[in-house]
């Protein structure tokens, strides 16, 4: 794959866009997930040098260069301290969970050429409304830029449409958790537990939320002042008026936002059209399916995940908050 996503594999239903290598329904240990996911490498520290006009090697004592080794790319450059997480290392505490039948990994990849590598993992499920289940999973991702540390985050995906959103918590810090380097087995698995007992906890929060969004009516006005707020007038220029291009963008994007909010996959539900749960639907559809992404459409992903699309998503739950408040 390009772009965003290099490699990836899925276990049982397919994620997303179907982007991945399926491997069966079967559950996964990290080390066979890894191996079918193409994360089965390892990196190194090498020196950094610069050159001088007349070819004159400087080395650059205070910098490395983190290198993958199957293909010498170097996938970022880092401080003399910066310590390495590998694939294994950074998965493999979670196995523990995996032999309990706490969870099952779903998916894992790499994501801008191995820079950023993440694996997702299924831990429960819950029923906003009758018919209408939301899916629990671990997000469980690292980088080697020196940039992102290894951390997990709380994700939900709706069953019926794999709307995906960060699970919706009333205090932005909870969202995710740093996850501490353990050597040895015992230290591990009590991480792993550790890690459990934050995101069920976060989980719980998230989903008497989504339930109390669902007992919430979303009437007219409230979805009006909804759509001008996620999608603001555009711009005037020094004449004061509006491109018609602008004015046609931000239209387009409220009547799309609209268009799914009255019959986006899953508003038959009993319970959905017509409250703000099924507003929450049409904004995390909205974000999974049709929100413009820079790049090329595997970037969905990373932006649903950690960038513009998951705080797109978290603006339009704030929203919501206070309404139902």
């Amino acid at each position: 794959m390009v772009a965003a996503i290099e490699t990836m594999m899925y276990a049982r239903q397919v994620p997303w866009h179907g982007l991945g290598n399926y491997i069966g329904e079967d559950d996964l240990l990290s080390a066979d997930a890894l191996t079918a996911s193409g994360l089965d490498w390892t990196v190194n520290k090498q020196p950094v040098y610069a050159f001088t006009g007349d070819g004159q090697a400087i080395s650059i004592d205070d910098h490395k260069a983190v290198v993958r080794d199957t293909d010498n790319k170097v996938l970022g450059v880092v401080g003399n301290k910066y310590v390495p997480i590998q694939n294994h290392e950074a998965f493999t505490f979670m196995d523990s969970l995996v032999d309990e039948g706490l969870m099952r990994y779903h998916t894992a990849g790499s994501l801008k050429g191995g820079r950023r590598v993440w694996l997702l993992g299924k831990i429960g499920e819950t029923e906003i409304v009758p018919r209408d289940k939301v899916d629990q999973y671990l997000f469980l991702y690292n980088g080697f830029d020196g940039k992102a540390a290894l951390r997990c985050l709380w994700t939900h995906i709706r069953v019926v449409c794999s709307n995906t959103a960060s699970a919706a918590l009333s205090h932005g810090a909870k969202t995710g958790v740093s996850i501490r380097h353990t050597g040895n087995a015992a230290s591990k698995m009590q991480e792993a537990h550790r890690v459990l007992g934050l995101a069920n906890k976060a989980f719980d929060e998230s989903n008497a939320f989504l339930k109390v969004l669902a007992d919430t009516p979303m009437g007219t006005s409230d979805w009006v002042d909804l759509c001008l707020t996620l999608f603001p007038e555009p711009v005037v220029d020094e004449d004061g008026k509006v491109s018609k291009r602008g004015r046609s963008r931000v239209d387009n994007k409220r009547r799309e936002l609209t268009s799914l909010f009255l019959d986006g996959t899953g508003s038959t539900i009993p319970g959905v059209r017509g409250t703000a749960w099924g507003a929450y639907n049409a904004i995390t559809e909205y974000a999974s399916f049709f929100r413009t992404t820079r790049g090329s459409q595997d970037r969905r992903f990373e932006s649903l995940m950690l960038g513009t699309g998951s705080a797109f998503v978290k603006q339009g739950t704030e929203i919501l908050r206070e309404l139902a408040a």
